[in-house]
């Protein structure tokens, strides 16, 4: 039901195309660039043909940018694109970093710090999450997130074990946001302003009150998983970002151009009794 769904939004999306492309200002999120990897974002010659596009066609800008070009009413030419990844993933730095480099780009790369700290049980987690072996999910090292934060990406928090904080109680969601927060900030020697939700949809895997932790932990902004455009309404703890999940160009180009933002609209508005139905794994409590 879930892809029946997404394939009649996307294609219903494609009659809406054909606005000011200078008013699109959109997140991307990544998780991993491999050749092989079975949950694998793009490989390399992918995310290098996706950085060539974005880059031709697109002003491509660190995401701390991204709200004030969603609330600029200047008449831009081309779409507003920010970079993210999440999780930490060692492929990050061994295939995505040089790319990015290659091409004068940079992206936000949120971690989860139990998996860069090797914890048996979030390295568990993570494997459980992915069903995939240890090599897939191999993280950072801390000395490479050093590395990249120093060549100018940006290194954020994805709390400490990865959880759906939308159903732990508020110590365990304080605890792990705040933890997270700590061992970054300790092992990169810099201020982590930012963090993205785990899973990430409003409502189903963070809720008002874990925005409130989220800004009592000292973020300053939050990522989530909204496939839409962001708007000038926007909290900066709510950023919507869509997925890149080993997307042609022609893909690409359409999450870019707002093919996709029905579904956006969907995963904002449908009341979650409906969203239960069409999507129940985004209600799993993820132990």
């Amino acid at each position: 039901m879930k892809e029946s769904l997404k394939g009649l939004l996307e294609s219903l999306g494609r009659w809406t195309l054909g606005g000011s492309p200078g008013k699109r200002v959109v997140v991307l999120c990544y998780h991993s660039v491999h050749p092989s990897k079975p949950f694998a974002s793009a490989s390399p010659a992918d995310f290098g043909r996706h950085l060539d596009w974005l880059a031709g066609h697109c002003d491509v800008v660190p995401l701390a940018r991204i709200l004030e070009a969603a609330r600029t009413s200047q008449n831009r030419a081309r779409p507003v694109v920010a970079l993210t990844f999440d999780d930490g993933y060692a492929d990050n730095y061994e295939f995505a970093f040089p790319i990015l480099q290659s091409r004068g780009l940079t992206a936000t790369f949120f971690v989860t710090a139990g998996l860069l700290e090797r914890d048996a049980e979030v390295v568990t987690r993570l494997q459980a999450l992915r069903q995939c072996t240890y090599e897939d999910v191999r993280p950072l090292e801390w000395a490479q997130a050093r590395e990249m934060h120093a060549a100018g990406m940006t290194i954020g928090g994805h709390t400490y074990s990865h959880p759906n904080l939308a159903v732990l109680t508020a110590t365990r969601a304080r605890e792990e946001l705040t933890r997270s927060k700590q061992i970054l900030e300790d092992r990169l020697g810099a201020a982590v302003p930012g963090m993205a939700y785990p899973f990430g949809k409003p409502g189903r895997h963070f809720t008002e009150e874990t925005v409130a932790l989220v800004e009592e932990a000292g973020y300053e902004s939050a990522c989530a998983v909204l496939f839409r455009s962001v708007r000038q309404t926007d909290s900066r703890f709510a950023i919507p970002r869509l997925f890149v999940t080993r997307d042609r160009l022609d893909r690409l180009r359409d999450k870019v151009m707002g093919a996709w933002d029905l579904l956006g609209v969907w995963q904002e508005r449908s009341p979650l009794w409906l969203a239960r139905m069409v999507s129940p794994v985004d209600f799993n409590e993820w132990p």
